[in-house]
């Protein structure tokens, strides 16, 4: 994988916008991240159905990092025109480094796989990455249509 979550904010890319979350590895902050994978398929001109998946996929994979470390987990969402990516990032828990424990289960990878365009999962020597990407397939697409902006 190319990007890192946690790329310097002078790295970004010209295109796509792009928010980074950094949350506690802890299941309970799923919500929060599955709230901003929603945001970003919306703006991508996903439909309903097509947030749903990424959101799924987003927050399997998302748990797969919170089980592997003790460390904040970093996730990072880019939108484009017709797609999202969402990459994700934490450090291994020690003593803890290798493949055992850092690979998606088998319902888990049916799940991401079902749910998602691509992904990766990329054990690295002291962590943990993944990247997932969802395409918006809508049909019908009204020329430069984009979310209204918050009022704020």
């Amino acid at each position: 994988m190319p990007d890192d979550a946690r790329q310097p904010l002078t790295a970004l890319a010209p295109v796509g916008d792009r928010v980074h979350l950094v949350v506690p590895p802890s299941s309970t902050y799923l919500r929060t991240v599955r709230l901003v994978a929603a945001d970003a398929a919306v703006r991508a001109g996903c439909d309903v159905s097509e947030v749903e998946d990424f959101r799924i996929a987003i927050d399997e994979l998302c748990h797969l990092l919170m089980t592997a470390t003790d460390h904040d987990v970093h996730v990072t969402m880019t939108t484009f025109e017709d797609h999202v990516v969402g990459r994700g990032s934490a450090r291994i828990r020690s003593g803890r480094a290798g493949r055992a424990g850092h690979e998606l289960d088998a319902v888990s990878a049916l799940i991401v796989k079902a749910t998602s365009d691509h992904f990766a999962v990329d054990p690295r020597r002291d962590e943990l990455v993944f990247e997932v990407t969802k395409r918006a397939r809508r049909q019908e697409r009204t020329g430069d249509w984009r979310p209204l902006a918050s009022p704020r």
